[in-house]
């Protein structure tokens, strides 16, 4: 990150770099430690062109901006596996990104999406959904022009070996 640090980078991490307002405690199995997000936020800080932290652990959609680092969305994403039983997809463009939620549409996937809306003692779609539409639903206006294929590349299927 250091050497292209103004090269469009977006980030996909198993963990969010925080978990704020969550219905429910965060142990400490649940997300990264305070070093370790500190760090990372601390290299953000000085990489402007770093824009997105895309992570799914917390089974919510929720997205932050923090001051650390206000030129990166942390995005939290929603599991396919529960209420409200559905996917995020992720469109890059030159001109930005956009981020929308759609729920699945067969019928045995909106059963077990109903059915799974009572876990955690029915807290779970105020949870899961996020606070506003917001949070699962947004489009960012960010030059992405810049976008180069990296240095090492290993050739593809298609491409001839020399």
């Amino acid at each position: 990150m250091s050497e292209n640090r103004d090269q469009p980078t977006m980030v996909f991490g198993h963990h969010p770099l925080t978990v704020r307002n969550s219905l429910f405690p965060v142990m400490s199995g649940q997300r990264l430690n305070r070093r370790q997000a500190r760090a990372i936020l601390d290299a953000y800080s000085v990489a402007p062109g770093v824009f997105l932290h895309h992570a799914g652990h917390t089974h919510r959609n929720k997205r932050t901006v923090l001051p650390q680092a206000r030129h990166v969305t942390l995005q939290e994403v929603s599991a396919v596996k529960e209420y409200p039983g559905g996917f995020c997809l992720l469109r890059i463009h030159t001109g930005g990104y956009a981020l929308n939620y759609y729920k699945t549409s067969s019928g045995p996937a909106r059963e077990w999406s109903e059915r799974s809306r009572r876990v955690a003692a029915g807290l779970w779609p105020q949870h899961a959904l996020g606070r506003s539409v917001c949070d699962r639903n947004s489009v960012t206006t960010r030059d992405l022009s810049g976008i180069t294929p990296p240095a090492s590349r290993t050739p593809s299927v298609h491409q001839p070996l020399r």
